[in-house]
């Protein structure tokens, strides 16, 4: 077994807690539900996740332990919406934790990527970005504060690279762009885990770190966690189906910069990536750098020299 699963629940105390949210809610279920817990172990350790599937009749529902911020995301931006994401049943807050119900949506995650899922991430995301896609005009048209968390956590970031000085003054250009990038909502965590290709096309979940953000984050964290040899890492993605994809979104948007602008932010936002994944061990040196370490600091530096030798190559 191997990626996503679920088991059921058999704990009667778990259950019971479970159906008192449910009952907060005061979404509508028959008596006898059948509850069962998401895990993965597309990584090689098994993960169990606060987040649960709910079959009722022919009902099924994704409960997910969450927090304030992707209720806000859901019923600001994404509910009633006619958007590629799951629909908003209701919410709770129950013993100081903040639940989520969602709709079930049945299909694949997007581990396995192919060219049908290129062309359906581009539909898909495109149709989110332009609905909120903002230009510079950010002081007077800010629908959030995303942007000044997300704006702190990669300052702090940054001081990882203080003995990396290639590294550091690539990452130098990246954040002064994040000021001025062109912002619209984006999902945060736009990995191929979380997206499903159902039969309406490729359908965006887990909305918990979503905001009104630079464009280019979204488009380059889909496409730097994938390999085409696969380990270490849980994703299948090539060269092609990257180029895919960051030609049809950029078709497809509405508003854009020029295509050398666009493919110039996403290079900035892969860099952003690489160090994201390595930015633990940089900080503690007593950690094991092993070879996702060693994959993305390589991946890394070659960024940094496309970077530092300026957008004209592009």
């Amino acid at each position: 077994m191997k990626g996503v699963y679920t088991e059921k629940i058999r704990d009667i105390n778990h259950i019971n807690m479970l159906k008192s949210v449910l009952d907060v809610i005061n979404v509508t279920l028959s008596q006898q539900i059948h509850i069962e817990r998401f895990h993965d172990n597309g990584e090689g350790v098994d993960r169990t996740y606060n987040v649960y599937k709910i079959i009722s009749d022919d009902k099924t529902y994704i409960l997910k332990k969450t927090d304030k911020y992707e209720v806000e995301v859901y019923e600001k931006f994404l509910e009633n919406k006619n958007l590629p994401v799951p629909k908003l049943e209701g919410w709770a807050y129950f013993n100081n934790v903040r639940w989520i119900l969602i709709e079930y949506i049945a299909g694949t995650d997007l581990r396995m990527f192919n060219e049908d899922m290129a062309y359906g991430c581009a539909d898909s995301l495109s149709r989110i970005f332009n609905m909120y896609w903002q230009k510079n005009d950010f002081k007077d048209n800010e629908l959030d504060n995303r942007f000044e968390r997300y704006w702190t956590r990669i300052n702090k970031r940054s001081k990882c690279l203080i003995n990396e000085q290639k590294l550091f003054s690539a990452y130098s250009v990246f954040l002064d762009r994040q000021l001025v990038c062109p912002r619209t909502l984006c999902n945060g965590d736009f990995l191929q885990c979380n997206a499903i290709e159902s039969n309406e096309g490729i359908v965006l979940i887990d909305w918990a770190f979503a905001g009104i953000m630079p464009y280019s984050l979204d488009i380059a964290r889909l496409i730097s966690h994938g390999s085409e040899k696969f380990f270490p890492f849980p994703f299948y993605m090539t060269d092609e189906y990257r180029e895919i994809f960051l030609k049809s979104i950029y078709d497809k948007l509405l508003y854009k910069p020029d295509y050398k602008q666009f493919l110039w932010d996403v290079t900035l936002s892969r860099l952003n990536e690489c160090i994201e994944f390595i930015e633990r061990e940089l900080n503690d040196e007593s950690l094991e750098r092993d070879e996702g370490f060693t994959y993305y600091y390589k991946n890394a530096e070659a960024l940094a020299d496309i970077i530092l030798n300026g957008k004209d190559q592009f």
